[in-house]
């Protein structure tokens, strides 16, 4: 074995070695952030309050508009955390909504 190669198979394992322990730490990273996440899952018939979404951030808008809006009833759930809602009245929304942009109302 040559000098060259044998640099070359230490450095090739270094490298190995640095991205089994990179693997490690974004183990450890996501383990401790999961252990703190409280997932939010909505059954047929909740009461959500849905966020209010805007198309782009200079519309106008006041400052102390409300962030929130509905409330609204979960009328289908389509997939995991993607949501069919309507209004008191039975009126139904268009498309669907993500959970991330629903939170519970307590009446």
């Amino acid at each position: 074995m040559t000098y060259g190669e044998l640099i070359w198979t230490s450095w090739s394992k270094k490298k190995e070695l640095a991205a089994i322990k990179l693997l490690e730490h974004k183990r450890r990273v996501e383990r401790y952030f999961n252990r703190k996440v409280n997932p939010r899952t909505f059954v047929q018939g909740d009461l959500v309050l849905k966020q209010w979404l805007l198309a782009g951030t200079n519309l106008g808008v006041p400052k102390l508009e409300p962030n929130w809006e509905g409330p609204y009833i979960v009328r289908e759930v389509a997939r995991p955390n993607t949501y069919y809602l309507m209004t008191s009245e039975g009126i139904q929304l268009p498309r669907t909504w993500s959970g991330d942009d629903l939170k519970k109302f307590y009446a």
